[in-house]
């Protein structure tokens, strides 16, 4: 009876197995999952942008990562050792000799500035390395400020603009080409002159011209008239569009004229008919300059009778055609 019970029967062999042989299909089923069902189009094209989504949020996140890393790096560097000369060339800084137009002056310092911030320079080093760049009269210009200091003397970047300023865009130059630009007109000028000259000096009166509606009221008011009229009519919205408008305006008027010379060329001169009528009758078929030199002066007399004079004075000579 012992010797029996510690020994499987085949009832419970046959349920054992069964046992395991459903473990075993339920973990099979577990590790490889049943195909999905067969996609239609409208799932595939779902299924599409997902992966996009996925695609773009992935590269977002890469390059938001490696940028905080390059900004990390550049910040320890700059607490170690600063901004090197070499990185601020890696710019591509333009060297300032002197500027023909006091705005050229000005484009050079603000791009300076741009760059400088652009490698995290400190107000110290946006002096030393702005002051690199001077060459020539600007060169000799910055020396002989620093001459007027103290060897100690250590200037900040905004000293440095401010005297920058004064020396290359003083106000009185600015004042004068603010000026220019409230006279300017176009005259006997192209278009395209008068465009270039607009967008130089108006630089100098920002305040009348920081507006579209500004703008081309200022630029109406300098055209030619011949121009003026027809543009004004036209009601560009924009200042560009007026611009493109004056161009085109201009090169069809000077077809037009074109157009008359050739025209005119090719044309015989017509003579007035007063002076044709009374050639003809005075001298027959004969020709008009043949008979202007055969011209002799007579006298005619006045058709009104003065108290003091004879019966009929005597008018002064004038040429009158002899048959």
């Amino acid at each position: 009876m012992s010797g029996t019970s510690g020994e499987e029967s085949e009832e419970q062999r046959i349920e054992r197995e069964a046992r395991q042989k459903a473990e075993a299909d339920e973990a099979a089923r577990a590790q490889f999952p049943p195909p999905p069902p067969p996609m239609t189009q409208q799932n595939f094209v779902q299924y599409m942008q997902m992966l996009e989504e996925r695609q773009r949020v992935t590269l977002e996140q890469q390059n938001r990562f490696f940028q905080e890393l390059l900004q990390q790096n550049r910040v320890e560097r700059h607490e170690n050792q600063g901004v090197t000369l070499a990185d601020f060339q890696n710019t591509k800084p333009i060297s300032f000799a002197y500027a023909p137009e006091p705005m050229d002056a000005e484009d050079w310092l603000m791009d300076t500035e741009r760059k400088l911030n652009t490698v995290g320079c400190n107000d110290l080093e946006k002096v030393r390395y702005a002051t690199h760049l001077l060459c020539g009269p600007a060169a000799s210009w910055w020396d002989n400020i620093v001459a007027v200091y103290p060897a100690e003397k250590v200037f900040t970047w905004e000293e440095f603009k401010r005297k920058f300023r004064e020396s290359n865009v003083p106000e009185s130059i600015v004042e004068l080409k603010r000026r220019e630009f409230e006279s300017l007109e176009q005259k006997d000028n192209a278009i395209l002159t008068y465009v270039r000259e607009f967008s130089k000096l108006s630089r100098y009166a920002v305040e009348e011209v920081n507006t579209e509606d500004k703008k081309k009221k200022r630029f109406l008011r300098g055209l030619s008239p011949q121009f003026k009229v027809q543009l004004r009519m036209m009601r560009a919205t924009e200042f560009q569009e007026l611009v493109d408008a004056a161009i085109t305006l201009e090169d069809d008027f000077k077809q037009l004229q074109e157009e008359k010379r050739k025209k005119a060329k090719y044309e015989p001169k017509k003579e007035s008919a007063g002076v044709s009528r009374a050639v003809h009758a005075l001298t027959g078929p004969e020709n008009g300059d043949e008979a202007r030199q055969r011209e002799v002066p007579v006298p005619v007399p006045y058709l009104f009778r003065s108290c003091s004079a004879p019966p009929y004075a005597e008018m002064p000579w004038r040429p009158v055609l002899s048959r």
